[in-house]
């Protein structure tokens, strides 16, 4: 019976798919691992933007009369009923400044807020392992936190320090909150005018409508999406 012929790799050709398994591996897989860190401070943008808008809609809904957010590494979460947010911004026998102004105070700072830690479900704390992000503001800095007042007619404005800036197609002041990868900054170095990779920015108009932006590589911010 004739001999049957194996094909096999040689010594010499399996070094040479070896090599180029090494160098394809070695070009792809630092791309690899950015993508993944940017995909993760990217989740938690979005679910920081869904988190404002579900707290709106108990405001709009008029299941609270405000709803405050301390957005920040802990975020805090106070509500206001609708008999105390009446009492306070609506009776004609109210003359306050809270009311003339038009404004918020920090949580229990005024009357008729309570802290309402059913509804602190985001999670974005510096300790916290299963969060990929620092944030600011935070405790580093000045102001310490991203204060939002909802409420149904987007009426209420919070009266302390806020970090604001203009936003380039409507001119409006819009607050800010700024997300960083805990892959290449901290608490401190987190702050509104770093330029680190994976870096993103949200902003929040007077009626709770967010916008997203991405520093690029130019260290410009460029909108994607709202």
């Amino acid at each position: 019976m004739p001999k049957k012929t194996i094909n096999a790799f040689t010594l010499l050709e399996l070094l040479v798919v070896i090599a180029i398994l090494g160098v394809f591996s070695a070009v792809a897989y630092p791309n690899i691992s950015k993508w993944i860190t940017d995909r993760d401070v990217k989740k938690e943008v979005y679910e920081t933007i869904n988190y404002i808008k579900e707290m709106k809609t108990l405001a709009d809904s008029g299941q609270y009369g405000i709803v405050q957010l301390s957005l920040k590494p802990n975020l805090e979460v106070y509500t206001m009923s609708n008999e105390d947010y009446f009492n306070t911004y609506k009776s004609i026998s109210t003359n306050n400044s809270y009311k003339r102004n038009y404004q918020c105070n920090y949580g229990t700072k005024q009357g008729g807020f309570q802290r309402n830690r059913s509804l602190e479900t985001l999670k974005l704390s510096v300790s916290n392992n299963d969060s990929s992000v620092h944030v600011y503001p935070n405790a580093a800095h000045n102001p310490t936190a991203t204060v939002l007042c909802l409420t149904k007619d987007n009426s209420i404005s919070y009266m302390r320090l806020r970090k604001t800036e203009r936003d380039p197609e409507t001119g409006q002041n819009v607050d800010i909150f700024i997300f960083c990868s805990k892959s290449n900054s901290n608490q401190n170095t987190c702050k509104y005018n770093a330029r680190f990779d994976f870096m993103y920015k949200i902003t929040i108009n007077k009626n709770a409508n967010t916008k997203i932006y991405k520093l690029n590589k130019n260290g410009q911010w460029k909108k994607i999406d709202g």
